[in-house]
């Protein structure tokens, strides 16, 4: 019977940051996953395509603005081929270089010291003396009749996808971020969007505040609140998506398309229970160090349910390993509260720390400062001078927490999220001399308003 240092369930973004950082420290180490390749969902159908999609189209729409021209959706797709499989290679010579294995197949947990795999040859048992659950997460397909007429977004985003042409029009069920993020998309590029959503306002997980600074500048597409999709038909070469509102009654959205976007769930693998391993519904329970109840056993990433991210899973990885190399001794944690989010919508909205809704809930008294995109010059540039950048100081000036919606949100919010986890003041933030014309300058000229 083989014996490891360290298994892995999983070689995507909760996994490979560990898997390195103990073979490079001397640990046996083997990665177990199903595909067989270094990627979890984030590059095989999820943020890495979804992006070069968005990005693309956000970029046709700046452009628009001075030249007349017709962008082929065609091509997005395979401009998005080739950055995945960009990123493949990318991952196969790091494996390479690392002198690390993965064994394709689908683990079971028998206990805290062995695995069960299933393989293309037969099954497996190997020994760990250390465990690292980073399974991910599956999009989660509602119990809707007609469910089989939608479409998920892996027809999307994997390689080579079903979809190849922006349909007239779609019906998106769900206004998550996956929802929101492609009805952006795809209203762009001419769509007919009808978003569909369940609760009473799109984002349910997000501040209502700054989502309802965002939903007023999103493209064009109508959004159906308080609408739960009941079933879905053919109507000749069209959709009907039947939806009830709150006082019971129907009605029916046709449309070329239907994509469902109702989030993801944890992926867990097969033995948890047996293994004596606790997790509920939502993720497996972990400390702050990522150890599961069971010492020796840690789960990263979607799989606990924690921070749904992909940054989020390669620091947990991390946290996880280095916890390993102390003897499964927690000397590394993991916090969310500098953990960045970002919508990719059009225009973009991230955020970080404590906002104003969450400061309200928790009785957290703050001062904010705010810069309008409206005196950006990089905004007007690229003629979005939407959106807003505000940030939260403390009593004592520190920086808890910030917001931006519009122009390069994606990239302002880890300068706001460095300030955060290092505990940078308000006159930290007013001294540093931001380059100009970028839109970071914001920063510091926010801050500045309360000297």
């Amino acid at each position: 019977m083989e014996s490891y240092d360290v298994i892995t369930i999983g070689a995507g973004g909760a996994c490979y940051p560990a898997a390195f950082r103990l073979k490079k420290s001397g640990f046996s180490v083997l990665m177990v996953d199903d595909k067989g390749i270094m990627s979890g969902n984030c590059l095989s159908e999820g943020c890495v395509p979804s992006k070069a999609i968005i990005e693309t189209v956000h970029n046709y729409k700046r452009m628009k603005d001075f030249a007349s021209f017709e962008l082929k959706y065609s091509d997005v797709i395979k401009r998005k081929d080739k950055v995945q499989k960009i990123r493949y290679e990318h991952h196969e010579k790091e494996l390479m270089d690392a002198g690390l294995e993965i064994l394709k197949g689908t683990a079971k947990i028998l206990d805290d010291k062995a695995v069960e795999v299933k393989t293309e040859k037969g099954n497996l048992t190997l020994n760990y003396k250390h465990l690292i659950i980073g399974s991910g997460a599956y999009t989660f397909i509602p119990k809707i009749k007609g469910i089989e007429y939608a479409i998920n977004s892996a027809n999307l985003f994997k390689i080579d996808p079903e979809v190849k042409k922006i349909p007239e029009s779609i019906a998106i069920i769900g206004g998550g971020y996956i929802g929101v993020e492609t009805a952006s998309y795809m209203s762009l590029m001419g769509s007919r969007v009808e978003l569909l959503e369940r609760s009473n306002r799109i984002l349910m997980d997000m501040d209502s505040s700054i989502v309802e600074k965002l939903t007023a500048l999103l493209p064009e597409m109508r959004i159906h609140l308080n609408n739960e999709v009941i079933a879905i038909e053919k109507y000749g070469n069209r959709y009907k998506t039947i939806v009830k509102d709150n006082d019971g009654n129907t009605d029916n959205v046709i449309t070329d398309m239907v994509m469902i976007a109702t989030g993801r769930e944890p992926n867990f693998p097969e033995g948890l229970k047996e293994a004596g391993i606790e997790f509920d519904r939502h993720g497996i329970h972990v400390n702050s160090g990522m150890q599961t109840n069971i010492k020796n056993i840690y789960a990263t990433g979607d799989v606990n349910g924690i921070a749904p991210l992909f940054h989020a899973a390669r620091r947990q990885s991390l946290v996880a390993a280095y916890n390993i190399m102390a003897g499964d001794t927690v000397i590394d944690r993991f916090s969310k509260k500098a953990v960045p989010f970002t919508l990719y919508s059009v225009p973009n909205m991230s955020f970080a720390g404590i906002t104003p809704e969450i400061a309200g809930k928790e009785n957290i008294k703050y001062t904010s400062v705010t810069y309008k995109m409206s005196d950006d010059t990089l905004a007007e540039v690229y003629n979005e001078m939407d959106g807003e950048i505000t940030l939260l100081f403390d009593e004592d000036s520190v920086l808890i927490g910030g917001y931006i919606i519009g122009n390069d949100a994606g990239n302002i919010i880890n300068e706001i999220c460095m300030g955060i986890s290092k505990g940078l003041t308000a006159r930290d933030f007013a001294e540093l001399a931001h380059q100009h014309p970028m839109t970071f300058e914001g920063l510091d000229t926010a801050a500045r308003k309360l000297f």
